[in-house]
């Protein structure tokens, strides 16, 4: 009887990895499309805190949730500059690990000096979802992982949010409390399930900085490029006076001449009210303005994206889909001051990545918005 048990779950595990590798084969590989030296680097080291547990076995759509997991963390693996250096590390929560894990959470990776073949190489070691939930029991042994590693470190909880052994809030403040400024949290939400969001959402933000995101709006190369470069990288930065450095005083690329821009040096974004797409008086000012300075003769070979965004309020699909009402909205007005409608692109993310917390009203507010992306043609 035993040995009939023993050879199910090994029949499992392989139906599982060969869904898994069928599945990552038919979808598009990516390569880094970051550009190390217009990026300050603001994270020396990354974790990644994977659900391999029994509520992982459950399907969005029609896809396996540990499937889409190993997806997201296989397309970050690829979008990671391979000349950046990093201190890399996976870490599991859950019985996934070579069919049965005893000690419930495993760091089967790191931390050690990052590559892309050592990172992918782990991921094949999670053969299925099984057993309880331990996510608490997992952050609390990251503090173990981190010891003696230098610099500040992202780490990335890649999971659907139902962790089974206590606090999960707590035992991240635990954490931020003993590393202080050199941990920022960040989560990959499989599924959409609201409470789980909003859970997830505490547990970053007892981090003090990070987000949350959702696998669904990360699975194309060039959103999962736009989580790494915000969780590695300080953003919006190029080498304005040309020593080839990233450097404080460096500016977002492509700026208008004549534009007005905020103290990162970039185009300010402008705000929506809650569930709406209309804008507003004071948005209305600055579209006018810009208008003004795009359609200058000096920068007619500048062309926009327009980027729309969300608070976390509805449903992933619904706020990918506010987010580019919103951001036609604008390339509405613009087109109306003049701007021709091809040099405005316009994109909805929905509510990935936010720039501030959604768990209270100030930051869901400056999360509804529509940024400037400037690229000369």
């Amino acid at each position: 009887m035993k040995m009939h048990m023993k050879a199910l779950a090994v029949l499992v595990a392989l139906v599982f990895c060969a869904g898994c590798a069928a599945q990552k084969a038919a979808g598009p590989g990516c390569k880094s499309m970051v550009n190390v030296q217009k990026y300050k680097q603001k994270a020396e080291n990354f974790l990644v805190l994977f659900d391999s547990s029994e509520t992982m076995d459950g399907k969005v759509g029609e896809k396996q949730k540990i499937c889409i997991a190993k997806d997201a963390v296989t397309r970050m693996n690829q979008c990671i500059p391979a000349d950046v250096k990093l201190t890399g590390g996976l870490r599991t929560f859950g019985h996934g690990y070579y069919l049965f894990s005893i000690f419930q959470t495993d760091l089967i990776y790191g931390m050690t000096a990052y590559s892309q073949d050592g990172l992918r190489g782990a991921l094949c070691k999670i053969d299925l979802a099984s057993g309880n939930t331990p996510l608490v029991k997992a952050i609390d042994a990251t503090a173990e992982d981190l010891k003696g590693v230098q610099g500040r470190t992202a780490l990335i909880l890649v999971t659907d949010g139902k962790p089974t052994d206590g606090d999960a809030v707590a035992a991240a403040e635990k954490l931020k409390k003993a590393m202080g400024a050199n941990i920022c949290i960040y989560a990959i939400q499989i599924g959409d399930d609201f409470d789980n969001k909003k859970l997830l959402e505490k547990v970053v933000k007892a981090g003090g900085c990070g987000f949350v995101a959702n696998a669904g709006n990360l699975a194309g190369c060039e959103p999962m490029t736009d989580f790494v470069e915000r969780v590695l990288f300080d953003k919006c930065i190029t080498d304005t006076d040309g020593d080839g450095v990233c450097e404080e005083n460096d500016k977002c690329p492509n700026t208008p001449k004549g534009a007005a821009i905020n103290e990162s040096g970039c185009i300010p974004g402008i705000l929506f009210d809650y569930n709406q797409a209309i804008i507003k008086k004071k948005a209305a000012v600055q579209l006018d303005d810009l208008a003004k300075v795009l359609n200058a003769p000096e920068n007619l070979n500048i062309s926009v994206e327009l980027k729309g965004y969300t608070d976390s309020s509805g449903s992933e699909r619904y706020n990918v889909s506010l987010g580019s009402k919103r951001a036609k909205a604008v390339q509405g007005y613009l087109i109306n001051r003049g701007v021709k409608s091809s040099r405005l692109a316009i994109r909805g993310y929905g509510e990935s990545p936010p720039v501030d917390s959604n768990t209270s009203a100030a930051g869901r507010a400056k999360n509804r918005r529509v940024e400037f992306a400037c690229e000369q043609k």
